[in-house]
């Protein structure tokens, strides 16, 4: 069912794997999203007040302006109808209608802009002699109450309904817990402990409107205490001294692994005056990793500290070994033409997305031979590889990251690509390698040797990494509402 102001309609699910889907068009019709498929129906692009969603056909992937978002299962583009996983919409129509979206899977509703929803709290309080649990409503609903053999069910049906403590254990055996189940009656469930004897319920019209549940309980057996005093309780241990605890906000980050390029015999990259990437990235990621700690409270390590050579393979373990959030190689880039120059950020694909891209994974030999047989663009995934549950995020990161560089050093932004470089393969986090600045162009080669332009760079990877996390703990922790709500199946 979808739910508007003006009315409503029943929306009817597609199971297909395992994946509930659903026609985008009957979704969005009456939001002003026009619908336009290309040529040959391998993609769907949305369009709202200039803003962009691309779906691919049969693809776990979506472009949304511009960033690669993950889906929960493929889109299915079939009949002329295109169907999209119903859980996945949020994070489609959220950007694009440019208001709030939210799924509610328990109760099979999506919810697209602001509506009034009653807002349900539910206390608990337990005595000796038994337990109280109180809904309360900011508006009038139908509270519906039935008992079963092992819990009391109340259901409030009603489209929508926000709640307030969803799930509550509940102490002293008489009710072992509160659960909102859902559905379409917004049913909670509450289960009844091993001393429930009966059940005794009121409403009260309010406003609030309250539902008061008295669970009685069964007498307490009597019980001989000993006369002897209990042990003293044990003191809590100090705080150790210099640690803290890491904020919500932080977006779940605490760990970086920064990968200074190349090493030992492996010099990389060498500028027309001599300059060595070797020593230009150590350089720069020695600078970063204090810039992590004292500026955003991170732990940063490197996989060398020092002029050796680390096989590339070790780099990606050394950052999965210690469970690091974040992947960070620093490169400084190389061309034949020498008037190239500007960063480039890069994340993983098995396929180049531009000639330049190949040439660069090649030359630094770090590209990954081979790839997924008949598959060439760019939304083609091998989803065996450690880096594709990440690769929404690593997209993500190199964004922001390159959006940082392109400002901050004043250089000529050159992008976000994708290409196959075997140091991000293995790495089981968000994961992307940076080229600064070209080392080959005479110009950059004396600024990537300077402390100062070094301090800008590294400046920039910090602004990049801080919104990034500031994106992540914003969709992590954010909670929507609104006014089209679309149940589940019938």
């Amino acid at each position: 069912m979808l739910a508007e102001k003006t009315g409503r309609r029943e929306l009817t699910l597609t199971n297909r794997g395992g994946a509930d889907l659903v026609p985008i068009a009957q979704v969005v019709a009456g939001l002003g999203v026009t619908l336009a498929p290309d040529a040959r129906g391998l993609s769907l692009t949305l369009s709202a007040q200039g803003r962009e969603v691309v779906l691919y056909d049969r693809k776990s992937l979506a472009s949304v302006g511009g960033d690669l978002r993950l889906l929960s299962a493929p889109v299915v583009g079939e009949e002329g109808r295109w169907l999209v996983p119903v859980d996945s919409l949020p994070r489609l129509l959220q950007p694009l209608l440019a208001q709030k979206v939210e799924w509610r899977a328990a109760a099979h509703v999506l919810i697209v802009g602001e509506v009034s929803a009653p807002r349900i709290t539910v206390t608990t309080v337990v005595g000796r002699d038994g337990a109280r649990v109180v809904l309360e409503s900011n508006e009038a609903v139908p509270f519906r109450v039935s008992q079963e053999e092992k819990r009391v069910v109340v259901a409030i049906p009603r489209d929508v309904v926000e709640v307030v403590n969803p799930t509550e254990r509940v102490a002293g055996g008489v009710v072992d817990s509160v659960q909102f189940l859902g559905g379409r009656d917004n049913v909670f469930a509450i289960a009844l402990g091993r001393r429930f004897l009966q059940l005794k319920s009121s409403e009260e019209a309010g406003p609030p409107a309250r539902l008061v549940l008295d669970f009685q309980a069964q007498p307490l057996p009597v019980a001989v205490f000993p006369t002897a005093s209990p042990p003293p309780m044990a003191a809590p241990p100090p705080p150790v001294a210099g640690t803290a605890q890491r904020p919500a906000e932080q977006g779940g980050l605490r760990t970086v692994v920064i990968d200074p390029g190349h090493g030992g015999e492996e010099v990389g990259a060498k500028g027309p005056a001599g300059t060595l990437e070797k020593d230009v990235t150590l350089a720069i990621a020695r600078k970063l990793r204090s810039a992590l700690a004292n500026g955003l409270g991170l732990q940063a390590f490197l996989t060398r500290d020092r002029d050796a050579e680390v096989p590339l393979d070790d780099r990606a373990a050394f950052a999965n070994n210690y469970k690091a959030d974040l992947f960070i190689s620093i490169h400084a880039n190389a061309s034949r033409s020498h008037g190239a120059k500007g960063s480039e950020v890069y994340f993983l694909s098995y396929q180049a997305n531009d000639e330049e891209s190949r040439r660069l994974a090649l030359m630094e030999g770090q590209a990954v031979q081979g790839g997924p047989s008949g598959g060439g663009d760019l939304a083609v995934i091998l989803w065996d590889m450690a880096q594709a549950e990440h690769l929404e995020d690593s997209s993500a990161l190199a964004s922001r990251i390159q959006e940082e560089l392109a400002e901050v050093t004043g250089s000529q932004g050159r992008g976000v690509k994708q290409a196959p470089f075997r140091v991000l393969v293995g790495a089981a986090m968000p994961a992307v390698l940076v080229e600064v600045a070209f080392i080959s162009n005479s110009a950059e080669e004396k600024q990537l040797a300077s402390e100062a332009y070094q301090a800008k760079i590294v400046s920039a990877l910090v602004k990049g990494v801080s919104r990034y996390q500031q994106q992540r703990a914003g969709r992590d922790g954010a909670v929507s509402f609104g006014t089209v709500a679309v149940p589940g199946r019938n």
